[in-house]
């Protein structure tokens, strides 16, 4: 069997369609990185406003792991809602400034009250999007591959890690103390989104592979920075097999697929 991995989408629900319909990925077992909302609809180079729909995204999602039974890992801006709808404050503020006025309203709440967004995010028609977000794992794994969000801190193992630092871990996960590409410290390949490539990198390839050395173990972040508001964000999509070897590597950037490998 093989593995796809999709980064992270961000309310682009006319491109994951597409890659939903992609003969590439339609055999394989679909990971999703989380991130399934928030998402901005402005493009650099780009007059027109790209649409953003985070719960025909999060419908999307839903039934493939109900009806194929893929999976879906949780994200940052996923736990904003999870943790909004538990009555969180801080939560509530970081997602206000996080894109969440934007998403409460394509929510239907038209309200920046903490009260009211808990209310409706318990509440049909929203609640069963909470539930759903309130049983998503936080990383997944085989005996070669692991996925997971952010990334980890490498002082710990995987079962003592801060749950914090899987859904938002970044610099330290990436470099050592000399800025070079951190050694990977597992015996798996791992692959994880959250930082949009194009914030470390301008090869428009949707990804990038991490590796101290030709003898490490390859990390793969994926965070093709889907409605990032870069000139190229789109969703990416990396397919693996059961060893952790790469067998493809797709984008979707304003509903044209791309075969990058």
């Amino acid at each position: 069997m093989n593995y796809t991995f999709i980064g992270d989408i961000h309310a682009a629900a006319d491109d994951l369609a597409v890659l939903l319909q992609a003969a590439a990925v339609k055999n394989n077992r679909l990971i999703f990185l989380g991130d399934y909302i928030d998402g901005s609809a402005t493009r650099t180079g780009s007059s027109q406003p790209d649409a953003l729909a985070p719960l025909a995204v999060l419908d999307l999602v839903m039934a493939r792991v109900q009806q194929h039974h893929d999976v879906a890992l949780l994200g940052n801006h996923d736990d904003f809602w999870l943790q909004t709808a538990a009555g969180d404050d801080l939560s509530y503020q970081t997602w206000r400034l996080n894109g969440g006025s934007r998403t409460w309203r394509q929510l239907g709440i038209h309200s920046n009250r903490p009260l009211v967004i808990a209310a409706a995010l318990n509440q049909p028609p929203l609640a069963r999007y909470t539930k759903f977000l309130a049983q998503l794992p936080l990383t997944w794994q085989t005996d070669r591959i692991l996925a997971l969000h952010a990334g980890l801190d490498w002082r710990y193992p995987l079962d003592q890690q801060v749950r914090d630092d899987i859904l938002w871990i970044r610099d330290d996960y990436y470099y050592d103390d000399q800025q070079q590409w951190h050694r990977n410290l597992t015996k798996k390949v791992i692959v994880t989104g959250h930082t949009p490539v194009q914030t470390m990198t301008d090869t428009g390839a949707g990804f990038i592979k991490m590796q101290a050395d030709a003898h490490d173990i390859p990390r793969y972040l994926i965070d093709g920075g889907s409605r990032s508001g870069a000139e190229d964000g789109g969703i990416s999509a990396l397919t693996l097999d059961e060893q952790g070897n790469v067998v493809a590597m797709h984008r979707v950037i304003q509903q044209q697929l791309i075969e990058v490998l």
